[in-house]
């Protein structure tokens, strides 16, 4: 291996050491991070035997992390023609796209959770007697006003290229 190669190998192991330190950060396992670097560089899809021999993670262990990191967006299970049924796996690079969905998809969820529990106790507590039912219902609209927003923000996020959405910031900054 030359100089480039060596140099090649060790800024790839420092991308994938940071992406494990990053899955750490989020509450994840170190694995998923390095999992997600393996495939973010990787020319082609790998197969869950590529990767366990790859990261020497037991296959339970790179078969959890793809199932968490397909939840997550970071990756997308593919099938290659002639492989049977065979699960590969690819690295989603476009990380503008997995903050989207992540918004549209875990984000708007919680947000529809919230948004009928807290319609629901309005109604309740407008048709509540007292000072404590009247506190209540000061304090669930000001978080019902919170989610009304938050569902608004993410609908931008989610419809807007990150161009655009860096162009409003940046109009909002001057």
């Amino acid at each position: 291996m030359g100089e480039t190669d060596d140099a090649v190998v060790e800024a790839r192991e420092e991308v994938i050491e940071a992406l494990e330190r990053s899955a750490d950060v989020y509450g994840l396992k170190r694995s998923y991070g390095r999992l997600y670097g393996i495939l973010f560089f990787a020319e082609d899809p790998m197969s869950m035997d590529d990767l366990a021999d790859r990261s020497e993670y037991a296959k339970s262990t790179v078969s959890t992390a793809m199932k968490a990191l397909e939840r997550y967006h970071f990756v997308h299970r593919r099938s290659i023609p002639g492989e049977g049924k065979k699960a590969y796996f690819e690295a989603e690079t476009d990380f503008w796209h997995i903050f989207q969905e992540f918004l549209q998809r875990e984000i708007s969820r919680e947000i529809q959770i919230m948004s009928r529990a807290l319609d629901s106790a309005v109604a309740q507590l407008e048709k509540a007697d007292g000072e404590q039912a009247q506190r209540d219902l000061e304090k669930v609209r000001k978080l019902q006003s919170v989610y009304n927003q938050s569902e608004r923000l993410v609908t931008f996020f989610t419809s807007q290229s990150m161009d655009k959405v860096m162009g409003v910031i940046e109009r909002l900054r001057s």
